[in-house]
């Protein structure tokens, strides 16, 4: 697997899918095992799985904070009336 050609395919895979939909859809369902195919191909499905999250809800976009847990503070003498 030569790492150059399958760069340039991943590239030009994801730039084609910006700006020719159809012809990337053709790539796609190409055939054939070339490094600089399988790249394109690739760049294509990178490119689809962006075009998802963007049109997610603004709920699932963000972040996930993790939940922290609120404890209840722990006093001896929290709501205790103090003898007299």
């Amino acid at each position: 697997m030569d790492g150059k050609d399958y760069t340039q395919g991943f590239n030009d895979g994801y730039l084609i899918s910006q700006h020719d939909p159809e012809l990337s859809e053709a790539i796609s369902r190409a055939t054939g095992q070339s490094d600089r195919l399988n790249g394109m191909k690739d760049g294509r499905s990178q490119y689809m799985k962006e075009q998802l999250k963007e049109k997610r809800p603004s709920w699932l976009k963000s972040e996930k904070l993790p939940k922290t847990k609120s404890e209840p503070e722990k006093s001896k003498t929290k709501g205790i009336q103090p003898e007299k």
